[in-house]
């Protein structure tokens, strides 16, 4: 499923090595991913999620605090392929590999691939879920062949719908996952004076059917540095001032709703 992300050719796997037939080289690291980001299309040194902020991602998450998420998800999952045999899977944003390794659940067989702009969090995937195929790369410039996929997952990253029209097969499905109106609210009362509910998104993608929106509410409550995690893994931790992780240690705990709405697209 992977192609060269330099010609867009696909790969032989040459050993450790995947090789294109223009013979661009990619080496497999040793936790089993490949890096198809080139350096020219970085816009840092390192892009995407620090170690720091993936490994607070993964303890929060292995707490089970999102564990409505997932079900949730593989009960989407079940109900749109119901009676298939094997489909196979794009994770278009796959952070740490959480989100796929609960896809086990599912009662569907499936090949699974994920990309992430982010090195440090496709190397803790790769090294957890060895069953999975996974590699660095960018959701504006996938590293996948052309109608490759039957799903097609975005979980709280970037959509790029041209990119995901490339990659699904015809009637392919999208599930995009994101923050609902009331997400995180007990967070954010702690972290700024005034707020303000999550815009709610439902937008039209040129060459999709929109199928439905599903929403997933609960409230859940965390103490100490878990807290902090939570705050990590936020795109509030790079918009907050100063001050904030001790803002949440001092609140010795809180409840918060957590809430989200899987979107789902059908490719025309």
């Amino acid at each position: 499923m992977f192609i060269c992300p330099i010609c867009k050719s696909k790969f032989n796997i040459d050993g450790k090595t995947y090789r294109c037939e223009n013979n661009h080289s990619f080496d497999i690291a040793k936790q089993g991913y490949v890096n198809l980001l080139p350096v020219y299309k970085k816009h840092s040194d390192n892009p995407g999620d620090s170690k720091e902020m993936v490994l607070a991602r993964r303890a929060f998450l292995e707490s089970g605090y999102y564990d409505c998420f997932t079900d949730k998800l593989c009960e989407i999952i079940n109900s749109l392929f119901n009676g298939k045999e094997k489909i196979t899977i794009a994770d278009c944003g796959c952070g740490e590999g959480y989100y796929d390794g609960r896809l086990e659940n599912l009662s569907v067989d499936f090949d699974l691939y994920g990309f992430d702009i982010s090195k440090e969090a496709v190397r803790f995937a790769a090294g957890k879920y060895k069953k999975y195929n996974y590699a660095v790369g960018s959701c504006f410039n996938m590293p996948f062949a052309d109608n490759s996929f039957d799903l097609a997952l975005n979980i709280f990253a970037p959509m790029v719908e041209n990119e995901m029209a490339r990659i699904l097969k015809r009637y392919g499905y999208i599930i995009y996952a994101v923050p609902g109106k009331s997400h995180l609210m007990g967070l954010k009362k702690i972290l700024y004076e005034k707020t303000y509910e999550n815009e709610e998104k439902h937008t039209e993608y040129d060459g999709f059917e929109f199928i439905d929106r599903i929403s997933v509410k609960e409230k859940i409550t965390v103490n100490g540095e878990m807290g902090v995690n939570l705050f990590k893994m936020t795109p509030y931790y790079f918009k907050t001032e100063l001050g904030a992780e001790e803002k949440i240690q001092k609140n010795n705990g809180f409840t918060t709703e957590i809430h989200f709405d899987f979107l789902i697209y059908r490719k025309l």
